[in-house]
């Protein structure tokens, strides 16, 4: 048969209809004609998925917001003889690393974990064994550092009151952990402090005999005010550079030998080092720089072991009251008993539900449902107008689609047989 004899031009045969006639008019009339499917189908659906979500226990989230540690970097060697607080125990932190970055970490660690587990007895509780419960409080705490160096610290659990206890649990182990790495860093800072400060004081009395002979077989009893002064300039060198070695033995016990604070305490012992070594060389050249410009080598013969005397005095002197502050102030970390952190708002009122949010889950169930149902709908408005306007197609495609799905449903009742 031909083209003619069907009443329809061959070009016809192979154009598809559009997937919506008449525009967005003719989308309004589909929605409009099939009404029922859209409100029927989707809200059934989105009842089935929140009925579902029923099925599944809610789940809290306490928070304890903790204020940003404080961060006391002082030095060994300033003029006031207060020494770093690493020395007494302090965190040795890394490059980047800010006091908050380093106490998330130590809460969300798994010694943390493991002490809050035998805290609650979690194993008990929940029936777990221990290494269950640690993995299980991993899943359940986060830990986050805003910009202002302020913590959030959150656990989720089913129970919104556990959820505090959990919370402000960790918190405390946090906080005791903290406390007894610094005081155990302390007690080693002390007995190293403690046996250089007997060393030193033993050195005072050794210096102080000497010089108290050497005036009294010598009949001298004063130097020159500037001899003086560049005695006292000496002794303040000498004793910041015996300041800074022990810092230096103190911090390799933790930092690598590249860490910053190595390379800057070495390179300035070695700058001390040259100014000494430059008090003690004859003059050269400038007069007007008293200071360096009278090397002790230049004094005569009695005053100037009278001036090294009186430096080995003054040294010993200004470093025995540095390792005696610092002494005092390590027994202090070692015996402290105070909070290492402090804690903003504790986890309290029982937690906030996180999960399943039923409104969202349902509200996203309904719109995909419309989205989907409705383009069922175009669709079956479309293959019934290509049966019309393509008989042949139609059929093809309808052949296809019976070959899928009933295909498949014919081959599964035969292997159940």
């Amino acid at each position: 048969m031909t083209s003619g004899q069907t009443g329809r031009p061959e070009s016809s045969r192979n154009s598809l209809p559009p997937l919506v006639e008449g525009g967005s008019l003719g989308l309004v009339r589909i929605l409009v004609d099939n009404r029922g499917l859209l409100w029927k189908y989707p809200l059934a659906m989105t009842l089935l998925v929140v009925a579902i979500s029923f099925l599944f226990p809610n789940v809290y989230r306490s928070t304890v917001i903790i204020l940003p540690p404080e961060r006391d970097f002082q030095s060994m060697s300033q003029p006031t003889g207060e020494l770093k607080s690493f020395l007494a125990g302090g965190m040795a932190l890394p490059v980047m690393a800010t006091p908050s970055d380093i106490l998330a970490a130590v809460l969300e660690s798994r010694t943390v974990r493991e002490s809050t587990s035998v805290a609650l007895d979690l194993p008990t509780r929940w029936d777990m064994e221990p290494n269950d419960v640690v993995e299980k409080l991993e899943a359940a705490t986060v830990a986050k550092v805003a910009p202002t160096g302020i913590i959030s610290f959150g656990t989720e659990f089913k129970n919104r009151w556990f959820a505090d206890t959990l919370a402000n649990t960790m918190v405390h182990i946090a906080d005791r952990l903290n406390q007894s790495i610094v005081n155990t860093k302390a007690s080693r800072t002390r007995q190293f402090v403690e046996e250089r400060l007997l060393v030193t004081r033993r050195q005072l009395d050794s210096a102080a005999a000497e010089l108290e002979r050497f005036q009294q077989q010598h009949r001298t009893i004063a130097l020159d005010v500037e001899v003086e002064a560049m005695v006292e300039g000496a002794a303040t060198l000498r004793a910041q550079q015996t300041a800074d070695e022990i810092e230096l033995s103190v911090s390799r016990e933790s930092l690598s030998s590249d860490h910053p604070r190595i390379r800057a305490l070495t390179t300035r012992i070695a700058r001390t080092e040259q100014k000494l070594l430059a008090m003690d060389a004859p003059a050269a050249g400038d007069s007007s720089r008293a200071y360096l410009s009278t090397g002790l080598s230049e004094l005569p013969r009695l005053a100037q072991e009278l001036a090294v005397r009186l430096r080995d005095v003054k040294v010993a002197e200004t470093l025995y009251e540095l390792l005696t502050q610092q002494y005092e102030h390590a027994r202090i970390q070692e015996r402290r008993d105070t909070p290492t952190f402090s804690v903003l708002d504790p986890a309290s009122g029982g937690g906030e539900k996180v999960r399943p949010k039923r409104l969202y889950l349902g509200l996203a169930t309904l719109l995909v449902a419309l989205v989907l149902m409705t383009g069922l709908v175009i669709v079956r408005g479309w293959f019934e107008r290509l049966a019309i306007a393509d008989p042949e197609r139609h059929e093809s495609i309808l052949a296809l689609w019976n070959t899928m799905f009933r295909g498949k449903a014919v081959r599964s009742k035969e292997v159940s047989r």
